[in-house]
């Protein structure tokens, strides 16, 4: 995604919101990191926090190029925000492509205990996914993640492969595990359908930003 001027419509994602919103870009780069300013009551409202994962958008020549970022710091209304540039945590060799998203989820279980941890979902593929949560887990546990986004409903299992600390939070890479053919076309046809979701949702706010 290219840099762009000052007062650039921006489609912005965040967990806490049901939709996108569109915000003005007030400076930086977008290939870098840059200040974006909300507008109306939910410019005041809005609940984000250092850390949390975004995704956003610009469109350009009727395309748009959905990035994921994180939130760097805010002040009032204006919101700094870098792109996320940090390489998969996926230990393997990604086999398909990542998709950045900002979405709430819960771990339903770790190592066969059932519990309900709230946990944030930075990015997915076919393979894998990459989480946040308070809560602390190792390397080799299983965990269960349920995503609840719209009308898609999705339970993944899966094992974690890599664990950082950033911002306060622990962040894990969660390589997904499959117990038959079925459920692993099931779960494939709902990440699908998930990432979809999340892309025509930021093109229509775009759209309606420019309409």
């Amino acid at each position: 995604m290219n840099p762009s001027d000052p007062g650039s419509l921006i489609a912005l994602r965040h967990f806490s919101l049901d939709r996108p919103v569109t915000c003005s870009l007030v400076s930086g780069d977008l290939e870098n990191f840059f200040t974006i300013r909300l507008t109306g009551p939910i410019g005041k409202y809005m609940e984000i926090y250092k850390g949390d994962p975004i995704i956003f958008s610009l469109m350009a020549s009727d395309t748009s190029d959905i990035c994921g970022g994180f939130i760097l710091s805010r002040k009032e209304s204006d919101i700094t925000i870098s792109p996320d540039i940090t390489p998969s945590i996926i230990a393997e060799r990604r086999k398909s492509p990542r998709y950045p998203v900002s979405l709430l989820g819960s771990i339903s279980h770790v190592n066969g205990r059932e519990c309900e941890i709230p946990a944030r979902v930075k990015d997915i593929s076919q393979n894998g996914i990459r989480i946040y949560t308070e809560s602390e887990f190792n390397v080799q546990d299983h965990i269960g993640i349920r995503i609840c986004a719209g009308d898609i409903e999705l339970d993944i299992e899966g094992a974690v492969v890599r664990c950082a600390r950033l911002f306060g939070r622990n962040e894990y890479g969660i390589q997904l595990i499959h117990r038959h053919k079925k459920a692993e076309a099931a779960v494939r046809a709902n990440i699908e359908a998930l990432v979809e979701r999340e892309k025509k949702m930021i093109e229509e706010a775009l759209l309606a930003s420019n309409g």
